[in-house]
């Protein structure tokens, strides 16, 4: 199945910089939001969202079609 994946900040660089932090993932069916991650190569925690909702289950079933947006962690105090 393929999604959308949209990343953002610091993300954006795992693309190619004309990619411009978006691509489409080609995933077998069945696969998590943590399956998209990890075949992206993100070793550490990020926020996702899944079709503009966050999304706080890394074991969410995709869908083909979906848009996976991933955000880095927030910093600060």
């Amino acid at each position: 199945m393929r999604v959308k994946v949209v990343l953002h900040s610091v993300l954006r660089e795992r693309l190619p910089r004309e990619a411009r932090g978006r691509a489409e993932l080609d995933l077998p069916a069945g696969s998590s939001v943590a399956d998209a991650v990890r075949e992206l190569g993100i070793a550490f925690r990020v926020t996702a969202a899944v079709n503009r909702q966050l999304e706080p289950d890394a074991q969410r079933v995709l869908a083909a079609g979906d848009e996976l947006e991933l955000f880095p962690p927030a910093g600060g105090g």
